[in-house]
């Protein structure tokens, strides 16, 4: 029966696996969502229409869904920095696989990588918001271009996997 208890080998494989979980399945889905709730959010934004109750409290949470898409990478990101020191240990990369998934753990400036993540995400969101008589509209097609490129420099320049 020891094997089902905290101390017991399963309990600390369950108590290994649900630490990880925790982080994982909350930051995974914010990564996933986070260009639909910033795109969803500008274009309500951008209407500018609040005629009704209804499409006031939609404003409203647009705001705040917008703010949520600038803040809380922001937030990410401060964990990670302030956690840095524990990625060393084994124990401490466990809990925050998620947070370091593509980050190499030797060096702080490979943060970068979830900052353009980020970063690229929202700005995308904002140009395909434009107008289709819009005079910069070629910059959507300009951003996504080069953003790639960077990309794939920055990935063949530090190897970071």
């Amino acid at each position: 029966m020891s094997v089902f208890c905290k101390t017991g080998t399963f309990g600390k494989w369950a108590g290994t696996m649900l630490s990880q979980f925790k982080f994982n399945a909350y930051i995974r889905f914010f990564m996933l969502a986070y260009f639909d709730f910033s795109f969803f959010s500008i274009l309500k934004i951008m209407e500018g229409d609040t005629s009704s109750p209804t499409r006031q409290v939609a404003t409203f949470f647009s705001y705040a869904f917008f703010v949520m898409s600038i803040v809380v990478p922001v937030f990410l990101l401060s964990i990670i920095l302030r956690k840095f020191p524990v990625f060393k240990e084994k124990a401490g990369k466990e809990k925050f696989n998620t947070l370091m998934l593509k980050i190499d753990k030797g060096s702080k400036w490979r943060v970068v990588q979830p900052m353009f993540f980020f970063g690229r995400r929202i700005v995308t969101a904002g140009l395909l918001c434009l107008p289709i008589d819009n005079q910069y509209i070629f910059l959507q097609y300009i951003f996504v271009l080069v953003t790639s490129h960077i990309y794939i420099l920055y990935l063949v320049a530090t190897k970071p996997y």
